[in-house]
């Protein structure tokens, strides 16, 4: 006898468990194929998040330093904020006061007459106290000119708004202007 032959009777006494043998490998390799596949895909799926990911996180970071970079400059800037509440927009008591005694002092180092002064108040949502001041200011040109730079560049933060001609006096020299300003206290709290 043949050995080829021999094992094929050998096969054929053992064919059931060989079936079994067959079967079972196949069902091991469909389980293998299946959970590869589902694998396979799932590192294609979690590459592309990554890359995703990736992405939103270059542009959080880029807001971020956007952020930080707005912080830094927020930060600086708060002493100058603290300085100019406190040097330049003063309480309201007795700020007012010192408003109109240093407009009085302004009109009198410039040689310029100030009438009778009308003023509105306004709250606004900053707490600040906004006063608006309308006044009749007389003198000639150039002490009118004066007045206005000098009010201007108070340290008080005084806002020349608006200025109008009013009259002139027949004697040219003398010129009436309605002059119109505001400035800005800290509200009561």
């Amino acid at each position: 006898m043949s050995p080829y032959r021999a094992f094929l009777e050998s096969l054929e006494k053992h064919r059931k468990g060989l079936v079994r043998l067959l079967l079972l490998l196949l069902v091991n390799a469909a389980v293998f194929g299946a959970v590869t596949y589902r694998l396979a895909n799932k590192q294609n799926r979690l590459s592309e998040d990554l890359q995703r990911f990736s992405f939103v996180l270059a542009q959080k970071k880029g807001e971020l330093e956007r952020l930080s970079v707005a912080e830094v400059r927020a930060t600086s800037n708060a002493a100058a904020v603290a300085e100019f509440w406190d040097d330049v927009v003063k309480p309201r008591v007795p700020g007012l006061t010192e408003a109109w005694d240093e407009i009085d002092r302004l009109a009198g180092a410039t040689k310029v007459l100030r009438g009778r002064t009308s003023y509105e108040r306004d709250f606004l949502d900053v707490g600040l106290e906004q006063i608006k001041a309308t006044m009749p200011v007389e003198g000639d040109y150039f002490d009118l000119v004066r007045f206005i730079n000098r009010l201007e560049r108070s340290e008080r933060f005084f806002l020349v708004e608006q200025v109008r001609l009013s009259r002139r006096d027949s004697d040219d020299r003398t010129i009436r202007l309605d002059c119109s300003i505001s400035f800005y206290l800290k509200s009561p709290v």
